[in-house]
């Protein structure tokens, strides 16, 4: 039988919509349990706000339970509650609550990444991050101020706006904010050595994994991309490269040992 797209959420209920132009039909409810499911999925995830141990069974017994509605209730969850969940004995309880309190202290990207803003993904949110230093400028931007931002185009900056138009997205965020989430403004790009400058990585590296490695990048303002080209300003070498190494040569890419990397970064207190 061909595949036909239901006509309401399947979950809640809602009729579902679909935007012109947009290939995905969605339930327009942001209560539907999955909607509510997936939000805190997201939020808790590493490229967000990193709290081990929360995953999809503990998260879906929490909010069955009706102890989370939205990522600030997690902030308000005590021992005792997760001692009310299946299968989660007391150790376990106290390394959540403990993850859940580490969580608190986190980059501007990362939280901004957390929150959920369609189009936004890690990468976008250090841009948005970089660029407007504090969450409070980026709330407050203008369709205008985004868009002229290198890499942000008329969909995510009317995708972003949107967002923090909306009262109830406002009003979370708020609460978020009141929890005692203490967000580190990125490095300043003016004294970055390598702000505007645009690396490749290949090969394995020996003190980092490859995405810590563009997660230093981009907090220092600068950029990573997949594949080498003339606009490529640094190829980084770890063991084992790739054809990307030849490439590199070929275009007069300077390239970086892994030591020489570091040093760079170093001189852009990324710490």
């Amino acid at each position: 039988k061909p595949f036909v797209m239901p006509k309401n959420c399947p979950v809640c209920g809602a009729k579902v919509v679909r935007k012109p132009g947009e290939r995905a039909s969605r339930c327009p409810n942001p209560n539907c349990p999955a909607q509510v499911k997936e939000a805190l999925k997201h939020f808790v995830s590493k490229g967000a706000m990193n709290i081990e141990g929360l995953g999809d069974k503990l998260i879906m017994q929490l909010i069955e339970k009706g102890l989370v509605e939205e990522p600030a209730d997690l902030y308000e969850l005590t021992k005792e509650d997760f001692l009310k969940l299946d299968k989660v004995a007391d150790k376990a309880a106290t390394n959540l609550i403990q993850a859940i309190e580490d969580s608190k202290k986190t980059t501007l990207a990362k939280f901004i990444y957390g929150l959920g803003i369609r189009h936004v993904g890690e990468h976008i949110a250090s841009v948005l991050a970089n660029h407007f230093g504090n969450i409070n400028e980026l709330q407050n931007a203008s369709e205008e101020e985004l868009l002229a931002i290198d890499e942000i185009g008329p969909e995510i900056a009317q995708s972003i706006v949107s967002y923090f138009q909306d009262e109830e997205n406002r009003r979370q965020l708020k609460r978020l904010l009141e929890s005692g989430i203490e967000l580190q403004a990125p490095a300043r790009m003016a004294e970055s050595p390598i702000a505007g400058k645009t690396f490749v990585l290949t090969g394995s590296l020996a003190s980092m994994t490859r995405s810590e490695a563009k997660e230093i990048i981009e907090k220092l303002g600068g950029k990573v991309s997949s594949s080498v080209s003339s606009g490529t300003d640094y190829l980084v070498v770890g063991e084992s490269p790739g054809s990307k190494l030849a490439k590199a040569r070929e275009k007069g890419v300077s390239i970086l040992t892994e030591e020489e990397f570091l040093k760079l970064i170093q001189g852009g207190n990324h710490e």
